[in-house]
């Protein structure tokens, strides 16, 4: 240990670990997020890095940890990257066997290359164990009592950690979100469409200009980045201007013409002027002077329409793209280049209706290429600028939040967008609330608190929420063990919706499918397996290839001993994504889970998670 008592030297907190401890813990402000931290840690280190996840959280922090082990072929690096990339700050958990792990040793480089603020921490001696290079000049917090530190400890390791962690707050939190939108860019082929616009680039330079003394330097990429952003707006309105001089050279032409025309008709009434008496030229010349005062007031009304057309600009544009899009339904899943662009200027001039729509088109993909980062981002201003649009746009950042649609998958986010909504009286907020409760994602599953979610949303005339109350018996009989009267509910619900959908488009189709694939659901839990899988095979017959649909065949298939056609189809969809942004085998793992908890089990299930490599 003698090696690393310098690296102790910086001074302990003069004030005792619960103050500290109590000051950190302090609520963080409403606008603000929580500062993420991710833990690098040996797996010989899980339970020190458990607890130390736990008083981080409890003092305020958002920890990042990967609990997953590493198995052959996984594509690890991408995992623990993005967990890098996502953090604000990475925290090394140094021991003997962290400092020999390849794996850490690679995290702590990856943490480098992308300029994070590294802080390490010793949660056990050493002994003759050397720290890897990039470590052994930092500072480092015992939390362990070693004897030849003053203030070593759990306690007073961990307020010197977190007195570490809330210096230049603000600045990491930027520091990590530029560099995410920086890495979208590039790995998107750096495309104009989602670099800063407007005051974004200002703040972004001065975020760069005011860094801490001791901070990470911002990295080459988030340089590029915003320089590159600052040369599309110099080039935008370089565009612009060139539009701009180009209207006042034609209005200067039609200024001239009108002069000329002027110049015509004063010549020809002075050549008639000179043949007639005084009294007809005095009126003549009082008629042309008439004239000309009217045709000058039309070029002064058309100077001023000039001037006052930018303020007006983003509104025109704003009802023109509303009409099209509104007047022609096909448009809404592919609205031409024109009508984006409109919508786009709409935006630029602080326009938060159109904001709100360009949130929509990214997040649907429609006529531009899908990009949840640029939705998000649109319904962030949206829901900043206009109360009145607020409710629409904090709706559908709960949407990217539930289903982790470019940010990580966070039900309490999803919860906390939905509830700002449902205060607004926005009934579809109200019904996702209602599913949440329902399905118990990111809080206590509350089947009471559910229906009434449902029923404020019906109130309202909310549809889907309607549905929703007529579902809810089902979730209940099956989350309380009573399959045999969820499959029966669940029966009578899948034959309403194909009759409604039989009347309405002639014949059963996708709605229909999706409820009979329900059926073989709760007929597994009732362990009717024949009729799972006769019901699995009319739905597949409805609508091929809908994975939720193809999911519940292949379990039908597994229990009623199909091995091979069920493993067959367990395969085919691996590295498919299913309910939003989940992957197929991380599904099928997840229903297993939910089998193997209600008594349901095969032997089949071992060997598809290992061909899925699906691990516990």
């Amino acid at each position: 240990m003698a090696d690393l008592a310098h690296d102790a030297s910086g001074p302990a907190s003069s004030e005792p670990a619960g103050i500290a401890l109590q000051q950190a813990n302090r609520p963080a402000s409403s606008d603000k997020e929580k500062l993420r931290v991710f833990i690098s840690y040996s797996r010989d280190d899980l339970d020190f890095a458990d607890q130390l996840a736990d008083a981080l959280n409890a003092c305020g922090f958002k920890c990042l940890i990967d609990r997953h082990g590493i198995s052959g072929g996984e594509d690890w690096k991408r995992r623990l990257g993005n967990l890098v990339t996502e953090a604000d700050t990475v925290v090394f958990v140094l021991s003997p066997s962290s400092a020999r792990s390849p794996i850490c040793d690679w995290e702590v480089e990856e943490a480098a290359r992308l300029n994070k603020r590294i802080l390490p921490i010793v949660c056990r001696p050493l002994e003759s164990v050397k720290p890897p290079p990039r470590l052994q000049k930092l500072d480092y917090s015992f939390f362990y009592k070693e004897p030849k530190v003053s203030g070593s400890g759990f306690g007073n390791g961990l307020a010197k950690l977190i007195a570490a962690l809330n210096t230049d707050f603000d600045w990491l939190r930027e520091h990590t979100r530029y560099l995410q939108r920086a890495i979208e860019w590039d790995t998107g082929g750096r495309p104009a469409n989602r670099l800063l616009s407007g005051d974004d680039i200002a703040e972004a330079k001065a975020w760069v200009a005011r860094r801490p003394k001791g901070a990470p330097e911002p990295t080459a990429l988030q340089l590029d980045f915003i320089r590159a952003s600052e040369e599309e707006a110099a080039a935008r309105l370089s565009e612009q201007r060139k539009q701009l001089d180009a209207m006042a050279a034609a209005q200067a032409e039609r200024e001239k013409a009108l002069h000329d025309r002027e110049e015509a008709l004063k010549q020809a009434a002075d050549a008639q002027l000179q043949a007639a008496d005084a009294q007809r030229r005095r009126a003549r010349i009082r008629n042309i002077g008439l004239v000309a005062v009217s045709g000058l007031a039309a070029v002064a009304v058309l100077f001023a329409w000039t001037a006052n057309q930018q303020r007006q600009q983003a509104d025109e544009l704003l009802a023109r793209g509303m009409w099209v899009i509104l007047s022609q339904p096909e448009m809404k899943s592919k609205p031409t280049k024109e009508v984006f662009a409109l919508l786009q200027a709409g935006a630029d001039y602080g326009n938060a209706l159109s904001m709100g729509m360009l949130g929509s088109l990214y997040a649907d993909g429609a006529g531009v290429e899908k990009d949840y980062a640029k939705a998000r981002e649109w319904y962030e201003k949206a829901a900043a600028k206009d109360r009145v649009l607020a409710a629409l746009a904090m709706n559908n950042l709960g949407v990217l939040y539930e289903n982790g649609q470019g940010v990580p998958q966070d039900f309490v986010k999803a919860r906390e967008w939905y509830e700002k909504a449902a205060a607004k009286d926005y009934a579809p907020a109200m019904h996702n609330l209602g599913m949440l409760y329902d399905n118990g994602q990111g809080l206590v599953q509350d089947y009471a608190k559910a229906r009434e979610w449902f029923e404020k949303a019906a109130d309202k005339g909310d549809v889907y929420a309607k549905t929703a109350l007529e579902q809810l018996p089902i979730h209940e009989a099956k989350a309380t063990g009573r399959y045999p009267e969820a499959l029966r509910l669940q029966e009578a619900f899948a034959a309403k919706t194909e009759a409604d959908e039989t009347k309405r488009d002639g014949k059963p189709g996708e709605e229909t499918a999706e409820q009979l694939s329900q059926i073989t659901w709760y007929a597994l839990f009732a362990r009717e397996f024949p009729k799972a899988l006769a019901v699995a095979d009319r739905a597949h017959a409805l609508f091929p290839d809908h994975l939720l649909i193809e999911s519940n065949r292949a379990h039908a298939l597994m229990f009623t001993e199909h091995a091979v056609e069920g493993k067959a189809l367990y395969l085919a969809y691996k590295g498919k994504s299913i309910k939003g942004s989940k992957l197929w085998e991380r599904a099928i793992a997840d229903d297993f889970a939910k089998f193997q908890k209600a008594g349901l089990t095969h032997p089949m299930m071992a060997d598809i998670e290992k061909e899925l490599g699906i691990s516990r």
